[in-house]
């Protein structure tokens, strides 16, 4: 289905329309009335922070009884390398994730005022299954690199990075987790959106439940 056949059919409804410099607000609103993705969203941050909090122990603990600060200048480094080139590396991993599911006119846009970065689909009209797929991309390649790292760099430096990686990227995907909320709030399966680029505006529409269908499901 395309974008004219999506607007103009009496099966759907628009459910929402949200410019992206509004984003924030109306993911907040979405996660506020949501208990699926939102719980997932809310663990995988505080799991995040726990780390965060475990790293910073293990990291000051050598500059506490030997004032050696190498391994929190690791941890720190992890922190910008993350919200600077792995701000990048998420939204690139979301353009390979909207190539596997058959996008393949992909834009980036980016608010720096409001520190906002995200690419978008202009005119392709996505369901919830191939949506999801866009959406945890980031969230499973980086938290799988990160672990490998970890893995690799046990007792060295470099794991206090790829810690600090692990446990702050939950910041940069509320983005990705609220958008899914809103498939859910909604109703998953009857969902469809589509990002209309000249606009800056992500539209989600759902099919109408007619009378009888209503009558049924009661």
């Amino acid at each position: 289905m395309n974008i004219n056949e999506l607007t103009s059919s009496p099966d759907y409804e628009l459910v929402a329309a949200v410019k992206h410099d509004e984003v924030k607000p109306f993911i907040k609103r979405e996660m506020e009335r949501n208990e699926g993705w939102a719980r997932v969203a809310n663990m995988y941050q505080l799991t995040g922070w726990l780390v965060i909090m475990l790293g910073l122990f293990k990291a000051f603990m050598p500059f506490y009884t030997k004032r050696e600060y190498v391994y929190l200048l690791y941890l720190l480094g992890g922190a910008v390398f993350l919200f600077t080139v792995g701000i990048v590396l998420h939204e690139v991993i979301h353009v390979l994730a909207y190539r596997y599911v058959g996008v393949r006119h992909v834009s980036w846009g980016t608010n720096p005022r409001k520190f906002q970065f995200y690419v978008q689909a202009d005119g392709a009209v996505l369901d919830y299954r191939r949506f999801r797929i866009v959406a945890l991309a980031p969230a499973v390649v980086i938290t799988v690199l990160a672990l490998a790292g970890m893995a690799v760099c046990y007792n060295q430096p470099l794991f206090y990075s790829f810690l600090a990686v692990l446990g702050l990227h939950g910041l940069c995907c509320a983005g990705d987790f609220g958008l899914l909320c809103v498939f859910q709030n909604y109703g998953e399966q009857s969902v469809l959106t589509f990002d209309d680029r000249a606009e800056s505006t992500t539209y989600f529409y759902r099919r109408r439940t007619t009378p009888d269908k209503a009558q049924r499901t009661k």
